[in-house]
């Protein structure tokens, strides 16, 4: 499960990670570095004409089925093993794909009865493309726009972490992620398999477990303790 993750990223970063030159109406960009659920966040998608767009998304996906916005919080994640095929990720995922940009994400290992949260990221730092699915829902008002993110098993390097891990898109398959002509099992066939990284991970604080701590020291490596001895691996 991916339960938090941090985004801090400007337009320009945003324009060279995905080709993308248009700005949305309102251009101010939420910074999140403890990102969490009912938060907004940037996404790239492609819009009617099949250009690439940046949007701005609640995280906890509402299906345009749904009776009202409380399923949100059950649906922060859908598993690349079964999103073709749940009720609530199928239609989304044959035509409603979008890149979720990650600066890194928080998982908690648990050993012993003791749970330490790790801050994972790309060895060179770089944003990481997470596979997700968007949705629009409308009831009597403006419409709301949500996402899930898509989780796969962890890589070899992460597993002793958490068996879980975001799936995440190399830039050369964007073009294919996000056309919503792409067939099923190419779709899957991206997101089965877990990006191998190289990672770099530390343990942090545990003050990241409370979402009103929204700063940049909670990515700081923690003088807590460490479960793995791996403070800065990378």
């Amino acid at each position: 499960m991916c339960g938090r993750f941090t985004q801090q990223l400007s337009w320009s970063e945003l324009h060279a990670l995905y080709s993308v030159f248009t700005i949305p109406q309102d251009p101010a960009l939420p910074v999140r570095y403890n990102g969490a659920p009912t938060q907004e966040f940037a996404a790239c998608r492609v819009d009617d004409s099949g250009s690439r767009e940046i949007s701005i998304l609640r995280w906890g996906l509402v299906p345009f089925w749904a009776k009202d916005t409380s399923i949100s919080s059950r649906l922060i994640n859908a598993r690349a093993e079964s999103v073709h095929s749940k009720p609530s990720f199928r239609n989304a995922f044959r035509t409603r794909r979008c890149l979720v940009p990650a600066n890194g994400w928080f998982e908690w290992s648990s050993v012993g009865g003791a749970k330490q949260p790790y801050f994972i990221s790309s060895e060179n730092a770089r944003p990481l493309s997470v596979a997700a699915l968007w949705e629009s829902w409308e009831k009597e008002g403006e419409p709301l726009e949500t996402f899930t993110l898509i989780t796969t098993q962890a890589s070899p390097d992460l597993s002793k972490i958490h068996r879980r891990q975001p799936a995440i898109i190399e830039p050369n398959n964007y073009d294919l992620w996000l056309d919503p002509n792409t067939s099923s099992s190419s779709l899957q066939s991206l997101i089965q398999e877990p990006y191998l990284g190289p990672y770099r991970y530390h343990a942090v604080s545990r003050k990241v477990n409370s979402v009103r701590n929204n700063s940049p020291d909670i990515l700081e490596p923690s003088d807590e303790v460490d479960l793995f001895g791996a403070f800065d691996r990378g």
